[in-house]
């Protein structure tokens, strides 16, 4: 089901771990790189694995915002809604985000290079309003530099 790369890594966690069950997240961080998301086959597999229901793998699933189910964009934008970036504007940030991708949260553009999300908090509080795009930071936006940004990504294809 996954490559010889990530069945070795897989192993590996395994290895690490007293409990079988403890490697679970990072597994499933594998199944998402390979995969760009985890698919209902790989959660039975990496339930099977562990020695897990699939029901176990599943709720952990629907806790984790990190874990994706759907396929995503090149560029997945996580939107962060906490307290310090709503109150410093990313209700704008996510209004431009929609508008310029025209596509609603959750959903993938019709090209397949953007996605975005509601992330209830990035971390990044003295740096608000802040997006995260494949894991990099864009700190203190506004719309302009928001649409920058996604002119950028756009030119990049």
């Amino acid at each position: 089901m996954f490559s010889k790369e990530t069945e070795d890594k897989f192993k590996h966690l395994v290895s690490l771990y007293p409990r079988k069950r403890s490697a679970l997240i990072p597994m499933l961080l594998l199944a998402q790189k390979e995969d760009g998301y985890i698919k209902p086959a790989a959660i039975d597999y990496v339930a099977r694995y562990l020695d897990l229901n699939p029901s176990e793998v599943d709720s952990i699933m629907s806790f984790y915002t990190l874990l994706r189910r759907r396929p995503v964009g090149k560029y997945h934008i996580m939107i962060c809604t906490n307290l310090s970036c709503l109150l410093r504007g990313s209700d704008e940030i996510e209004a431009c985000v929609k508008r310029e991708l025209g596509v609603n949260l959750g959903e993938v553009t019709a090209d397949g290079l953007f996605s975005a999300i509601e992330f209830e908090c990035l971390a990044s509080c003295t740096t608000a309003p802040v997006i995260q795009i494949n894991g990099e930071f864009y700190e203190n936006l506004d719309v302009r530099k928001t649409e920058e940004i996604l002119d950028e990504l756009r030119k990049r294809r």
